[in-house]
């Protein structure tokens, strides 16, 4: 069958840059929002690595691994948790793979939710600078 090849590498909905591609791209815009799937759709790898990401073919975000710890103190542990934060806070570059990635664009992370987490995780002080990339009133 001839055409795009399915998945990540051929989805125009999630486009991840090659290395090369990487190595000259500009940093992501400011205002690009979270990824969903960093909430949304935790990865379990077939050796039961806990990967932070559907596009981490390269196993460059691995959060632990399942033989070693249960999948709720990984998936909302502290590691989560940092990824989590920077994402919030725009700093995608601190995370090479997130970095190099145009983002998950076929379900979104809504400001309701990005407010609750911060709540639920005592970092509400970030929610206005979450606002002010994306545009949105900080109250």
């Amino acid at each position: 069958m001839a055409g795009k090849p399915k998945g990540a590498r051929g989805s125009s909905l999630l486009r991840v840059l090659t290395k090369r591609e990487a190595a000259t791209a500009e940093p992501p815009p400011s205002d690009r929002m979270p990824c969903p799937g960093l909430w949304k759709t935790p990865v379990i790898r077939w050796d039961g690595e806990l990967m932070a990401c559907c596009a981490d073919v390269d196993n460059e975000i691995s959060i632990g691994n399942l033989r070693n710890a249960r999948f709720d103190e990984l998936w909302f542990g502290e590691a989560m948790t940092e990824l989590r934060l920077l994402h919030i806070e725009g700093r995608f570059e601190e995370i090479p793979k997130c970095w190099s990635c145009g983002g998950i664009n076929f379900y979104k992370l809504e400001p309701g939710e990005v407010r609750q987490y911060l709540d639920e995780v005592g970092r509400s002080d970030l929610y206005p600078v979450y606002a002010k990339r994306m545009g949105l009133s900080a109250t």
